[in-house]
């Protein structure tokens, strides 16, 4: 199956922008930790959920027709711009209150009703693709490789938040001539905490992404175009170690794991946490491609 390039890029920034606004909410509003960075986590999650709905938008061919696929409720279109538009709202209106000073009670019920939707539409946009008909698809281990990714993507763009804004705080605190403690142990505290989400996180994508292939394996109508040996060993195997293995995986990990969480002065390194970041983000992009490569149809074995 061809390449479906916009929908490659609306699956990234929307899985993007879910993620950076659901990490944000729990480590900010329940975690109650790095709250400096709602602001500019939510303007983020925005603009990459906005970028999401434009390739969307473009996929169509004819960008005028969205309006008729709105007006089919029981469509996938209609009930991922429903989430899409569900989650930019809250977004807004979780901005607004955070501009007028509203308490943590309030700010929390206005998260929690964006949250459980961005969840949802990280979720729905790999779920899409399970399809019978595609048997390389056709399974719900897609949909939560799309969602876990979400939350890898959403907390390293969190840590490279924190870090420009921590590091921003510490210059501005030494020309006052303000001891750096507090800002150490605040960056500790919240490095731990990321730390721990991420190498969970990608513990579960690994876990995931050697379900898919045993999927792979034991899929029904078995072709040579959508074959473990071809993710393995085949065309597509520069792309599944290099991409999805080496820089989903690896690479991330390895950065990750080099913050130190404990020590005075301990805190992220903003260049490790930006490449993590650019690595997860392109590797989340090449697994769709691969994906997309193995999408065959089962239409040939009824001709």
């Amino acid at each position: 199956m061809s390449i479906e390039w916009a929908l490659v890029f609306f699956t990234v920034f929307v899985g993007l922008g879910c993620g950076i606004f659901v990490s944000s909410v729990i480590l900010t509003e329940w975690v109650g930790k790095a709250t400096q960075v709602r602001r500019i986590s939510s303007l983020t999650a925005l603009a990459a959920l906005a970028a999401g709905g434009f390739a969307s938008v473009l996929h169509l061919g004819h960008p005028e027709r969205i309006f008729g696929a709105l007006g089919h409720p029981t469509s996938g279109i209609f009930m991922e711009s429903t989430m899409l538009g569900l989650v930019g709202l809250d977004i807004i209106i979780y901005l607004l209150a955070i501009r007028r000073g509203a308490s943590k009670r309030t700010l929390r019920v206005v998260s929690i009703f964006g949250l459980i939707p961005a969840v949802v539409l990280a979720f729905a946009v790999g779920y899409t693709y399970v399809l019978p008909s595609r048997p390389a698809w056709n399974t719900l281990v897609l949909p939560f490789i799309y969602l876990t990714s979400a939350g890898i993507m959403g907390c390293f763009s969190l840590s490279v938040l924190i870090a420009h804004t921590s590091s921003g705080a510490v210059s501005s605190e030494q020309s006052l001539g303000v001891a750096e403690s507090a800002v150490a142990v605040t960056g500790e505290t919240v490095a731990a905490t990321l730390k721990k989400a991420v190498l969970a996180a990608l513990g579960i994508q690994a876990v995931l992404l050697i379900a898919y292939l045993v999927h792979l394996a034991t899929a029904p109508y078995p072709d040579v175009s959508r074959s473990v040996a071809r993710v393995l060993a085949g065309d597509l195997a520069p792309l599944f170690w290099g991409g999805a293995v080496l820089l989903g995986l690896l690479v991330p990990g390895a950065l990750i794991s080099k913050i130190k969480t404990k020590g005075a002065g301990e805190n992220f390194s903003f260049i490790s946490v930006t490449l993590g970041l650019v690595c997860v983000i392109v590797s989340s992009g090449v697994f769709r491609i691969v994906m997309f490569s193995l999408g065959s149809s089962v239409k040939p074995f009824y001709f």
